[in-house]
């Protein structure tokens, strides 16, 4: 994946600075097209490098490398329309007036900025850290990097395993806070800044925390809905810089219509795909919706090319994602081959929009049971049971030999409470779910998912920008619940679009509300039958069955995993036998022990 890499050491003698940064650098690269910016000083203990696209007239992305007295790197997009737009205008706002200037950035980036006077060094992640930065603390000082595979070539760092942070894999299919896989390494936080000098120990602070977006509840304010609509327009609009670049990755749903309605004019000749299998619906209403905004729309179909070799598939899924991410759905092939063909190298996606319909917000997805929760560990409890998306209700004691995975249950309940009860205790039940839908779900998950397509192209979220959220989350949260922001943007910029059915309904976006109810119950039925033409974009459990039963059964019962001390196996036996029987859906569960097991053997084994 493109990104960062760099180290700050203390004691240099015994290590070669040029062959590490180069090292670290080569590792990011799984892309020709990406250029390499390399800075070393040895004597100044420093190394740093980014990976990446140029664009044109964009080349002070990089930063000033060339000054002696101090370094400035930058990696990823700023979205304002003036002077903060420009790298090395914020290279010269922090010289003069410190670090405060951060608070005014908009974007999502990684900078690193070295100063030789005091001899410091500031790693600096964007206010929603979608652009992760990992790092590890050695005798010798400090290394990070945007991926953890990149920490892992300094040979003398130590692979210890966090089994606590299986343990939130095994729960939530993702980890919390800022833990990783491995013990010695951690993720910077979101709107944080890593201090290092060779005098002191690394300091991290925090500039910017995402529930200054969020409002007490007796202080919703009666928003025309046009200044949210307004707001979102200018969102995506920030990020339509390099128009010949872009592309659109559409479905059938409400997130990317948005974003295309609001496009307008822009959007013509395009490029935009939508992936799935042969006869879905998304296939149907998103040619639809290109047809009406004259994209250059290409369907990208699942096919059984995709599907044969699960064993590979799985392992560059996990390769990709630094073990971040397990083979659930596995669309991400089909989607990757498609990516390297095509020339345009940003994508807008529709990620995040679920914060405008806080119902749908996956995977709590609430009712409105959630009005009346009171008191924070009712909210906390709520979270926990519905985001208990892989154990399910298999018996821990049952599946793993490992004793402290068998206290899993344990352990997730406590990550989520060191994570959400201060939210809780302050915000609306609506919003609490919605900050842990950004700040771990979206953070943990979506951004894992991301890492995957940022190896061929760079990704825009025009929903997670901080002046449309700023607005949005004043409005209180029944008028923010089910796709009514979706509607009024959509009716706004394009009503056009509102005549294509919705793929999650069925019914057209202005219908009526019984219409919508009839229409959704008559096309989830034509949905399950697989009818041509309102089939799922995918179908992973009888993928599993199908195509992936070799491969996982190849996996699952090896002597390589059977030997890690982890698991039963005879309880391994049985999830397997009753999910290929389909007794019980076990997906999330066998995705992610195989996740787990081929990040073992990438980046554990050696």
């Amino acid at each position: 994946m493109p990104g960062i890499v760099g180290f700050f050491l203390n004691e240099i003698a015994a290590i070669d600075c040029t062959s590490l940064i180069k090292k670290m650098a080569a590792s990011l690269s799984q892309n020709k097209d990406h250029h390499t910016t390399l800075y070393v000083a040895p004597e100044k203990g420093l190394g740093l490098a980014r990976v990446g696209y140029l664009f044109e007239n964009l080349d002070t992305r990089k930063g000033n490398l060339d000054n002696k007295d101090e370094a400035f790197l930058f990696d990823g997009e700023l979205y304002e329309d003036e002077h903060y737009s420009d790298p090395e205008f914020i290279q010269q706002c922090i010289r003069e007036k410190g670090l405060t200037v951060l608070s005014d950035l908009r974007g999502l980036f990684n900078i690193v900025y070295f100063e030789n006077g005091p001899s410091r060094l500031f790693i600096i992640t964007d206010k929603f850290g979608l652009r992760p930065i990992y790092y590890t603390i050695i005798p010798q000082g400090i290394l990070f990097s945007s991926e953890i595979k990149a920490l892992l070539v300094f040979e003398e760092i130590r692979r210890e395993v966090d089994i606590k942070a299986l343990a939130e894999f095994f729960y939530y299919g993702h980890l919390l806070g800022n833990r990783t896989p491995f013990k010695g390494i951690k993720l910077l936080p979101p709107g944080s800044v890593c201090t290092c000098s060779h005098k002191e120990a690394p300091k991290v602070s925090t500039y910017w925390h995402l529930t200054d977006l969020f409002v007490p509840q007796d202080e919703y304010e009666d928003l025309p809905i046009d200044k949210i609509v307004s707001a979102f327009g200018e969102a995506v609009m920030k990020r339509t810089n390099f128009k010949n670049q872009l592309a659109l990755s559409l479905s059938g749903g409400l997130d990317s219509r948005a974003i295309l309605a609001v496009l307008g004019n822009k959007a013509i000749g395009m490029p935009s795909y939508t992936v799935g299998l042969k006869g879905c619906q998304d296939e149907r209403y998103s040619a639809e919706m290109a047809d009406i905004c004259g994209l250059q729309h290409t369907f990208v179909e699942i096919t059984e090319a995709h599907l044969r070799e699960f064993e590979t598939l799985a392992e560059t899924l996990v390769f990709l994602s630094d073990g971040m991410y397990h083979p659930y759905e596995s669309t991400e092939k089909a989607v990757l081959d498609y990516l390297k063909k095509e020339p345009f190298k940003i994508l807008l996606r529709g990620h995040g929009g679920e914060i405008a319909k806080a119902s749908l917000t996956y995977p709590v997805q609430p009712s409105k049971d959630v009005f009346k929760l009171k008191q924070a560990d009712e909210i906390v409890n709520f979270i926990f049971q519905q985001a208990n998306l892989v154990i399910g209700e298999v018996d821990p004691k049952h599946l793993f030999v490992s004793e402290e995975l068998q206290r899993l249950t344990m352990y997730a309940r406590k990550s989520l409470e060191r994570e959400i009860t201060d939210s809780a205790n302050r915000l609306h039940p609506v919003d609490v779910i919605l900050y842990y839908f950004v700040n771990e779900y979206i953070r943990r998950q979506a951004v894992a998912s991301l890492a995957i397509f940022r190896n061929q192209v760079e990704v825009r979220v025009p929903f997670i920008d901080e002046d449309f959220l700023h607005i949005l989350l004043r409005l209180e949260p029944r008028k923010r619940w089910s796709g009514e922001i979706h509607y009024e943007i959509i009716k706004h910029y394009c009503p056009a679009l509102l005549k294509v059915p919705n793929s999650n309904t069925g019914a057209p976006l202005d219908a009526g509300r019984l219409r919508v109810l009839v229409t959704e119950k008559f096309n989830t039925l034509l949905t399950k039958l697989g009818l041509p033409g309102f089939r799922h974009y995918t179908e992973f459990e009888q993928w599993q069955k199908k195509y992936f039963r070799k491969g996982l059964e190849k996996i699952l019962f090896s002597e390589t995993i059977l030997n890690r001390g982890i698991y039963n196996r005879e309880a391994l036996e049985q999830i397997y036998n009753a999910h290929i029987s389909g007794q019980k859906n076990h997906a999330y569960l066998l995705g992610t022990i195989i996740g787990i097991e081929l990040w073992f053997r990438l980046f554990v084994d050696k």
